[in-house]
């Protein structure tokens, strides 16, 4: 995937994402999705009013806010992977001689191994960015909801684009034991990140009258 600069625009961004000839696809904008869901929890976070205005509600808050900052930071990371010109290179290895298609089928492995793990991570981002969400909606105040289902909604979104992601690029690797580990981190993460949403879209729903 080829490097976006940090001081590149959204708009950018966007027509990056759009063009045939670029290598930013799903995983960058999930990428970015997840990174906007948690600038929203990170502003609701921040908000002088929480839950019941307690010690504690704020304390819990700022320490979302500094675990949300840092998840960010990450998923800003993920963007600058440059996977793609690793699959391109390795496959254009050359492959005159028995051992040399050898090594370059060795080499394309490990490019898609590499490739495979930046939406595994980004899955793993946007699962601790749910599980913060839960927090967040459990002590923000309930005038902020609105923006918290959006964040909840975002990070949702881009956890599972990156899993339809990496499912399709799994069945293109042929290490047995790396598949077996990539699935079942797929099965809890999964797990994880459907329970943390379901009990933060719970928090959020307004109390009956």
């Amino acid at each position: 995937m080829k490097s976006i600069p940090g001081d590149t625009s959204i708009r950018d961004f966007l027509t990056a994402v759009a063009s045939a000839e670029e290598a930013h696809g799903a995983v960058s904008a999930a990428a970015v999705s997840g990174g906007l869901g948690t600038s929203l929890l990170v502003m609701v976070a921040a908000l002088p009013k929480t839950r019941s205005d307690s010690v504690d509600d704020r304390a819990t808050l700022i320490e979302a806010a500094s675990a949300l900052s840092d998840l960010q930071e990450q998923l800003l990371e993920t963007i600058e992977t440059e996977t793609a010109v690793k699959i391109f290179a390795a496959r254009n290895m050359p492959q005159a001689s028995a051992a040399q298609r050898s090594e370059r089928q060795a080499a394309i492995q490990i490019a898609l191994r590499a490739a495979a793990d930046v939406p595994l991570e980004v899955m793993r981002l946007c699962a601790r960015g749910l599980k913060q969400a839960e927090t967040v909606a459990a002590h923000c105040s309930r005038a902020a909801s609105a923006d918290v289902q959006l964040a909840v909604a975002l990070l949702h979104a881009a956890f599972s684009g990156t899993r339809s992601n990496l499912e399709a690029k799994i069945s293109s690797l042929t290490d047995t034991q790396y598949i077996t580990s990539v699935v079942d981190e797929i099965a809890r993460l999964t797990e994880d990140a459907t329970s943390a949403t379901r009990a933060a879209e719970s928090l959020l729903r307004v109390p009956p009258a």
